[in-house]
């Protein structure tokens, strides 16, 4: 199996069993839509729509029977969904390929892996004004990004001082974080951005890896950024290096004492971002739903969506949380071809921190 793909979702669910496409099949004529914008892109796209009915997307987004549910609520057009990891996800999808057929008509994935998808030619074009206004780091030539993930150090306030916290991750290869900190176990495209900022702000190779190895040297290890962020409340750590804003903003919510800085003017830097992103299937058996869905997650309707979710939506909005942080986006088609290799530079690194915690 050519994908290699990272998990990063919870168990398999599924709204019901779409239809089949037999694989290969024409899409019906995007041209209908291709070119319009606002209400009479709209309109024309909710048209075909209601005549195709139904909407089977496939994603390795927790929270998607969320916007699915905010979508059917608007257009009245039921959307089934299936939810696992990301990993099972494209398992499933390449199955079905084997098969002959094509049971979904959207995927929503993590960007290394839906632009693993695009390289094995499971994608469709999506044109659209809404995909215009993403940012370059935010596409590819066949998947838009649909939200944000932000990688923050988030602290627990009762253990740590904001004047504590160092100015960006350097840092934390002082030994006074000796076993205070914690590495998630599969943060390496955390790592991987980190490591390519350093060296373009001037430090050598050999200093950015020293420097991860102190790192390293310093931390406990953690399975899985919810458990994480739940040790980390706990005080079972003083600071998470590489927690979701949204992980951190849930907790703050259920009056846990942690933070990453937002509320305080000291966010550790820079925030790494990685973008989850949504692509119509090469031959959907919707495309004019897949087309409006994709349309509904790029808009205002979608972007609150987001916000109601603690989730960022995929373009920064006025009066955010993060402010001015310094941001460097994960650089996702540099990514995927190294995957293997910062896979396992950063699984050498594991193997220096302390022992994993839960």
């Amino acid at each position: 199996m050519a994908l290699a793909v990272a998990a990063c979702g919870g168990s398999p669910t599924s709204t019901s069993t779409p239809q089949p496409n037999a694989a290969g099949a024409p899409s019906a004529a995007s041209q209908l839509w291709d070119g319009l914008a606002g209400a009479e892109r709209e309109r024309v796209l909710l048209e075909a729509a209601k005549k195709e009915g139904r909407l089977s997307v496939y994603s390795g987004f927790n929270d998607e029977p969320a916007m699915a549910e905010a979508f059917t609520k608007k257009y009245g057009i039921e959307v089934d969904v299936y939810n696992a990891n990301s990993e099972t996800v494209l398992q499933r999808i390449l199955q079905e390929r084997s098969a002959g057929k094509t049971l979904n008509d959207v995927l929503i994935a993590p960007s290394p892996d839906i632009n693993a998808a695009q390289d094995e030619g499971l994608l469709g074009t999506y044109e659209s004004p809404y995909r215009d206004a993403i940012s370059n780091g935010g596409k590819s030539e066949q998947w838009t990004a649909v939200r944000r993930l932000a990688f923050v150090a988030g602290w627990n306030t009762d253990n740590v001082k904001t004047e504590e916290l160092p100015e960006d991750y350097s840092g934390f290869a002082d030994p006074v974080w000796a076993g205070r900190i914690s590495l998630e176990l599969a943060d390496f495209d955390w790592y991987a951005t980190l490591f390519d900022y350093y060296v373009e702000a001037g430090k050598s190779e050999q200093e950015v890896q020293e420097m991860f190895q102190a790192i390293a040297a310093n931390s406990n290890t953690v399975k899985g950024h919810t458990v994480q962020g739940q040790f980390l409340a706990a005080g079972q750590f003083d600071v998470a290096l590489s927690l979701y804003t949204q992980t951190v903003e849930r907790l703050e919510v259920k009056g846990a004492p942690v933070t990453y800085g937002a509320d305080k003017g000291k966010v550790v830097e820079p925030v790494v971002v990685r973008y989850d992103a949504g692509g119509l299937m090469k031959t959907p058996n919707n495309p004019a739903t897949a087309t409006l869905y994709l349309d509904f997650q790029l808009s205002e309707d979608g972007f609150a969506v987001d916000e109601a979710l603690g989730a960022l939506p995929p373009i920064p909005q006025e009066g955010e949380r993060l402010g001015d942080a310094k941001i460097v986006e994960l650089d996702t088609p540099a990514f995927v071809e190294r995957r293997a290799d910062l896979s396992a530079q950063y699984q050498e690194l594991i193997l220096r921190a302390g022992t994993q915690v839960g």
